[in-house]
């Protein structure tokens, strides 16, 4: 079953690569400038509701919990067993296409000052988080390396991106998003078949992603009302 979504997830990375390409020639035509953000969706607040309470209920040092540390840790070991290095770059994947889609010219729900706004505060809101939570858990990794296994920074940082590229470019086209989460999922992937992070570690960091994405578009609106009502008035 892993093996079949691994293998789910590459496809989808195969197939979004031509599929980008024809959404930047057809997107200037279909989806309309707008200076601010929409009200996002009530699964983009879910999804983070759903994911960081059921990893925090799976997590190793969870009472009477074992499923993460005796089964899902050895089933991946003992059908998974591999190393790579792929997830220290997948997980920039998402935020290089957005990246790519911004500089192309492509238009998506915020103007580009905006939109880089938000990306920044999304970042910063997530690596607050994240190692903040590293510091205050001293979780240990699955493999003993160190005591900074919760939650997972790198797939923290891809769900981050993929939440991004949903929310900017996803009238664009269905498959941008979903190759974005297919990235981030896969980023989530390996590293619990690298040994670096329980199941609980990766849920957390997906949710905390997230979260951090739909704070941002929610927050920098509001706060760039503030910064622009207080410069008139000194004006």
């Amino acid at each position: 079953m892993l093996t079949s979504w691994m293998m789910l997830c590459w496809l989808s990375l195969a197939t979004l690569i031509p599929s980008i390409g024809q959404s930047i020639r057809e997107v200037p035509l279909r989806v309309q400038w707008d200076s601010m953000p929409a009200r996002p969706a009530t699964f983009r607040w879910v999804m983070p509701a759903v994911l960081i309470p059921a990893g925090v209920s799976l997590s190793p040092d969870y009472p009477n919990s074992h499923f993460d540390r005796f089964y899902v840790r050895s089933e991946l070991q003992d059908k998974l067993h591999f190393r790579t290095h792929a997830d220290d770059f997948l997980q920039y994947g998402p935020m290089a296409v957005w990246t790519g889609l911004s500089l192309a010219g492509v238009k998506g729900r915020s103007l580009p000052l905006d939109r880089a706004g938000i990306a920044l505060m999304a970042h910063g809101i997530m690596s607050v988080v994240v190692l903040g939570l590293k510091e205050a858990t001293h979780e240990g990794r699955p493999d003993g390396s160190d005591s900074f296994s919760f939650p997972s920074g790198h797939t923290a940082l891809a769900f981050t991106g993929a939440g991004l590229l949903d929310r900017e470019f996803g009238g664009a086209s269905s498959l941008i998003p979903i190759g974005g989460y297919a990235m981030a999922a896969t980023t989530g992937l390996l590293r619990m078949t690298n040994d670096k992070h329980w199941i609980s570690d990766v849920l957390v960091g997906a949710g905390i992603g997230l979260l951090s994405s739909e704070i941002a578009y929610q927050v920098y609106p509001w706060l760039k009302r503030k910064i622009v009502r207080h410069k008139s008035k000194d004006f």
